[in-house]
């Protein structure tokens, strides 16, 4: 696990080879909005509003996604056929995908910084699990089809993270979102014959279409995507919780 400090990540990602030094201040309005309007959209989800979290854990994952997104952006491959070309300069942190919350001891320790910023809820955050292609390329395999040729990543799940019941504490999971266009094109087609089926009425159709669209788009914190991998297939970096206990999307 890694130890996940939004601060400190900002300032080193801001001064690093990654970000060149006239789009600095850019950079960090641009983390900042973005932070903000995540923890807006996952705030306003239909999960959210059924099962509330608090939000300083939601605003410490919006950091941990920002993060993540960077350093995807900086290093993906831009076409599936050539190997990516950027790499991550020396003084990019790179952090592992299971991130912890500072404790108190890194709050303590940094300069500047006092115990009238220590407050309570740091100990109530809990770890966070990202499943990202930028961690894990091997996932853009399409679990329905088993192919890989016309998968792309269509961004984080909307819901926000999953609740997860670790070996030593609470944690949560983060994935993002796999859609095939071979599925995709399948699920059209039999759309399609469905709508020419006699006696169907708008709530049939209605459930054939949130059929069709789990067939083609899979969420990586989904039971779904992981229905057709063997034991031995899946990461090893992963904990036997993650797997278990995500439920559905």
């Amino acid at each position: 696990m890694s130890v996940f400090e939004p601060k400190v990540v900002l300032n080193l990602l801001k001064t690093s080879a990654a970000i060149s030094p006239i789009e600095r201040n850019v950079f960090e309005k641009n983390w900042i909005a973005n932070v903000e309007k995540q923890v807006r959209i996952w705030k306003e989800s239909h999960n959210n509003k059924n099962h509330p979290r608090p939000e300083f854990q939601l605003r410490w994952e919006a950091e941990v996604v920002e993060y993540v997104q960077c350093l995807w952006e900086k290093s993906r491959p831009r076409s599936k056929k050539i190997e990516p070309t950027d790499k991550l300069g020396i003084n990019v942190p790179l952090l592992r995908p299971q991130f912890v919350p500072p404790s108190y001891l890194h709050i303590q320790k940094r300069a500047g910084l006092g115990h009238r910023v220590l407050e309570p809820m740091t100990q109530y955050i809990k770890p966070l699990n990202v499943i990202h292609p930028f961690y894990y390329p091997q996932l853009a395999t399409c679990p329905q089809c088993g192919l890989d040729k016309e998968t792309s990543w269509e961004g984080w799940t909307s819901t926000g993270a999953r609740e997860l019941h670790g070996l030593i504490c609470e944690e949560t999971a983060l994935g993002a979102q796999l859609r095939c266009n071979i599925c995709k094109e399948s699920a059209k087609m039999k759309k399609g014959n469905t709508k020419n089926t006699p006696g169907d009425d708008d709530a049939g159709a209605q459930a054939s279409e949130t059929a069709d669209l789990e067939g083609y788009c899979f969420a990586t914190t989904s039971a779904a995507y992981w229905r057709t991998w063997e034991h031995w297939r899946i990461p090893c970096e992963f904990h036997a919780s993650d797997i278990q206990n995500a439920p559905c999307t």
